[in-house]
Order: structure tokens, then sequence, then C-alpha cells
């Protein structure tokens, strides 16, 4: 079964940046996943394409969440929570995870941007086979502040609590740094998104 990536920025707020950005992850999601990857705008996805998907990931938005229509962002909740599939959030798309399953966001202290070091908590399933310190690719200025019931933190840094987020029941990962972003010296993103699809298969 395809891999749904969905995109959750919104379809007016598309640049030609983030296009190719959106590209990469696509192809990176790909690498990493073996499977066919379809990807589906927010605004669009419907709960039946979601229900017939191997595993769902989340992507990221550089638009703030005002630009964004609540009623929008609940319907993707609601077709995300039926769909029973394994679930992948990568930066806003894990913020959106946490407001799912009842946890809240807001600003950050000073946001995050580039290449930084995480300290690993939990190595228990996503973050298996890292080091203690990883360093991954961040860029973000809101983060979770209330971490839902069920779920466990597994890593967070100088400037953010929550840096991972885990509920293997529900079996949803989340990260608020970019995993399809690596490099030879950096390679800890690689390994986690083929940890995800070793842990959704």
């Amino acid at each position: 079964m395809a891999v749904v990536v969905i995109l959750t920025e919104r379809k007016s707020l598309l640049t030609e940046a983030r296009s190719r950005n959106y590209e990469r992850l696509r192809a990176r999601i790909a690498d990493a996943s073996g499977d066919t990857v379809d990807v589906a705008h927010y605004e669009d996805v419907e709960p039946a394409q979601l229900r017939h998907a191997g595993s769902v990931v989340l992507g990221g938005s550089s638009a703030p969440w005002s630009a964004h229509d609540p009623a929008e962002l609940e319907r993707l909740g609601d077709a995300v929570r039926s769909a029973g599939r394994p679930v992948l959030g990568i930066c806003a798309g894990m913020q959106l995870q946490a407001v799912f399953a009842g946890g809240t966001i807001g600003r950050s202290r000073t946001g995050e941007h580039g290449y930084l070091p995480i300290r690993v908590r939990d190595r228990g399933d996503l973050l298996r086979g890292l080091p203690s310190e990883a360093v991954v690719f961040h860029d973000h200025d809101d983060e979770v502040v209330a971490v839902p019931a069920d779920f466990r933190v597994l890593a967070s840094s100088a400037d953010c609590a929550v840096q991972a987020i885990a509920d293997p029941v529900r079996r949803w990962w989340g990260t608020q740094f970019h995993p399809e972003e690596f490099r030879p010296e950096d390679p800890a993103g690689e390994q986690i998104l083929r940890t995800f699809f070793a842990l959704a298969a």
C-alpha cells in the first residue's frame, strides 16, 4: 500500500521554493519506505484515501497557524484519527498530531533553525539506535506546549522541551525537527525515517 504524504501548507501559499522542499520530502519518503508515495494537500484529503494507505506522513508548514482555516484542520484531524493508520508527523505535522490528540501548541521562546543537537531521552522505538545526542535539522517557531495523554516525549533540546513524541498504541510518532533533511555528517534523520517505516510495517 502507498504512503500518503499530506502537505499541510495551504495551496494558495505554496511558493516555488516550498514546492521544491515538498518534492524532496516525497523523494526521501519514497527512498526510506521503498513504497509508492501519494501526495495530497490537507484541504483535499478524503478519509477513504487515508484508510487505504500503508502509512501517513504529515508534512511541515511554513505559514503561521493563523493562516490556516480551523475547520479544514478539524476535518483533517477527523480523517487522520478515523483512518487508524501509522502516522509520522514532521514539524507542523507533529504539532497537528498533538492537537488532534488533545494537546496544545504555542509560540517558541526562541525558535530553532538549521542543524542543531537534540538530547535523546527515550530510545525505545522511533529513536532507537541513535546516540544520546544527535544533530538534526530544525525550522520552527512554534512547539508543543502540552503533550497529549498517552504520548511519551522521546527527545528534547535546550530551547524546545518536546522534540519527538510517540504513542505506539495509536501508532503515531512525531518529530519537531525535519528528519527528511540530513547530510553525511549528520545522518540521524535518514535513520529515523527508516525506523518509522519499520515500525509501521
